[in-house]
């Protein structure tokens, strides 16, 4: 992966050079806090003449003829300057367009216009521009202190080096953090955030489709306008035809994996969405590999193989998690696994996701299905139905989930947030549309979408910003019904449309068919469930008390966090066996962790954490 860090003089003039022992401090930081082994990073930098804007870089990638140098040269009318971007384009030969374009041109446009999943930094004698996309999957942290603007793509560097400067050449380093309590309600509540804050005081996230421009020491930020989205067209064969452009952008977005002639590799489920991927790898041509977690009997591992018997694909993997005899399974000790994911995420997820942390960076291609769910309708995914009274439930939910936990502070925030986003919104169904966007994929995705562009050459086709500006400008009433998906599979390997699908049956199925070739192919896809409590056994959701043990301890002993939440029902549901609220356990422990300042630390916690600790399958 490639990161970005940019600084500018925020004097009135901007032309006051950047303390030296700033960019010195940026340099030490970097090889701290970064995600990866020290040893494997390249740095690179550039300074403009007056030595009052900076573009540093870091790489942990090797230099390869397919993988770009972190900064590319560029010129304008102001002189020579430099361009990175984090993620991939569908076509490197796009480069060269972002590093003609003018210096007074916003990039953003541009962007919006190019495949991949991208990010971008500029810097020229002018100034910096970042900019996000549509999906805002790589994104831009900013802030602002000791007359400095400091923008990058990973938030704790970004607020550390501003710290540094304010503490001054003499300072220690790293710099103590200062973490903005408040707005971590959300963390609680779900595991990301559903505002623009950060876990440090002062450093937020840039918007979807904006650029942050820095000129004369000023910071504006320019934001473009998102896809409108068009009623479904009525008719059959109008409806195929609109799928098509979707699937045509489907197809471009997954050529760059052309040039790994082996080694790709497909995670792949028994749901939809990377169902829908294989689709378009064999519609495409691509041979791939499968993987695959869970027991035998788990829908995911029978309905990928059915999957990869149909796709011809001869090599699935199968990873099934570890079993204590034939009643427990074998789980990593809650400290690692937490440390790890908040040093790779920066706080701005739970444990309970699974995040890996790669010792270094393969040239191998991976794709997966993540991002996908907003080819299905986002938050509206779960909806019965689509009426005014469940729409806002469901804008309670995402606000206000957790109320009988919270402290007063906590609920009204949550209070204020509902308020907020009911009323910004005229439609609620293109309003959930625009939040998923926002927050599940543009905050909860990066995580894991950095962990894995540390390791691989990973490739997202739903982030790919052609593919989601096409399916923002279907109707989400449309994508809510699954037809959309389902019309995809069938364009692009109508095998995979007939099987049956993991969990639930699709939407569109549940509506009354009076035609009996419609009512027996639907028996056909049906939905397939687990048979053995074994089979569905997901043991994040059914921790033990051995298991909550030390993070109990860790929880209570974090006062910050009873700013957020009422100790004594914390306490309470830390008792249980099983916790009847298993992921707010884990976004608590999780808070706790990032609270400590261990993560600051590249070295894993110590030896007497390694132990796997038994978790009874139940």
């Amino acid at each position: 992966m490639r990161f970005y860090l940019a600084l500018a003089s925020a004097a009135p003039d901007g032309a006051a050079p950047i303390p030296e022992h700033v960019v010195a401090a940026a340099r030490a930081l970097a090889q701290r806090v970064l995600p990866v082994p020290p040893q494997t990073l390249r740095h690179t930098a550039w300074q403009a003449p007056r030595h009052n804007i900076a573009l540093l870089a870091w790489t942990n990638e090797p230099e390869h003829e397919w993988l770009p140098e972190p900064l590319a040269a560029t010129r304008d009318e102001s002189g020579e300057g430099v361009l990175g971007y984090s993620g991939y384009l569908a076509d490197p030969a796009s480069l060269r367009a972002l590093l003609d374009l003018g210096g007074d041109a916003d990039p953003g446009p541009l962007v919006d216009r190019t495949g991949g999943a991208f990010g971008v930094f500029r810097a020229t004698p002018a100034g910096v521009d970042a900019v996000t996309t549509i999906t805002r999957n790589d994104p831009v942290y900013y802030t602002e202190r000791s007359r400095l603007h400091v923008v990058g793509n990973r938030a704790a560097l970004v607020h550390l080096v501003a710290r540094a400067a304010e503490d001054g050449p003499d300072a220690r380093l790293p710099p103590t953090p200062e973490y903005d309590i408040p707005p971590m309600q959300a963390l609680v509540r779900h595991g990301f955030y559903l505002t623009d804050h950060t876990p440090f005081r002062g450093t937020t996230t840039l918007t979807e489709c904006a650029t942050l421009r820095i000129r004369d020491g000023v910071a504006r930020t320019a934001a473009r306008d998102l896809p409108t989205p068009e009623p479904a067209p009525r008719g059959r064969r109008a409806r195929r035809e609109r799928v098509r452009a979707l699937a045509d952008a489907l197809l471009e977005s997954v050529e760059p994996v052309r040039r790994h002639d082996e080694a790709i590799s497909l995670s792949l489920t028994g749901g939809r969405d990377s169902r829908l991927v294989a689709a378009v790898l064999h519609a495409a041509g691509i041979p791939f590999r499968a993987t695959t977690r869970g027991f035998d009997d788990h829908p995911d591992v029978v309905l990928a193989r059915r999957i990869c018997e149909r796709l011809g694909v001869a090599d699935h993997r199968v990873q099934a998690p570890e079993l204590d005899g034939d009643d427990a399974v074998l789980a990593e000790h809650p400290l690692p696994r937490t440390a790890r994911l908040v040093r790779m995420t920066e706080g701005m997820n739970s444990a309970f996701e699974n995040v890996i942390a790669p010792g270094e960076f393969l040239v191998e291609a991976r794709l997966s299905g993540s991002g996908g769910e907003a080819l299905r309708g986002g938050w509206l995914n779960d909806q019965q139905s689509l009426d005014r009274e469940g729409l806002l439930k469901k804008f309670n939910t995402i606000t206000r989930a957790q109320t009988p936990l919270m402290t007063p502070q906590a609920k009204a925030e949550g209070d204020r947030l509902y308020t907020a986003y009911t009323e910004e919104f005229d439609e609620l169904t293109v309003g959930l549309d625009r939040m998923f966007l926002r927050f599940r994929s543009g905050r909860w995705l990066p995580g894991s979408r950095t962990a894995t562009l540390i390791g691989y050459c990973m490739y997202h086709p739903f982030l790919d910003h052609r593919v989601r500006w096409e399916a923002m400008r279907l109707s989400p009433d449309w994508r809510w019904s699954e037809e959309v998906v389902f019309q995809l599979l069938t364009h692009l390997a109508p095998d995979l449309a007939r099987l049956p699908v993991a969990d639930r049956p699709w939407r569109f199925d549940q509506r009354r068919m009076l035609n009996p070739l419609r009512r027996r192919a639907r028996r056909r896809r049906h939905a397939l469930k687990a048979r053995t409590t074994a089979g569905g056994f997901d043991w994040r959701r059914k921790l033990s008390a051995d298991y909550v043990a030390p993070m109990r301890e860790r929880i209570l002993d974090t006062p910050e966090l009873f700013e957020l939440v009422d100790k004594g029902r914390i306490e309470e549901l830390l008792h249980q066996d099983p916790v009847s609220r298993p992921q707010q356990v884990w976004h608590l422990y999780s808070m706790a962790v990032l609270l400590s300042d261990e993560w600051l630390s590249p070295a894993p916690p110590a030896d007497e954490h390694a132990e796997r600790i038994r978790i009874p399958i139940r």
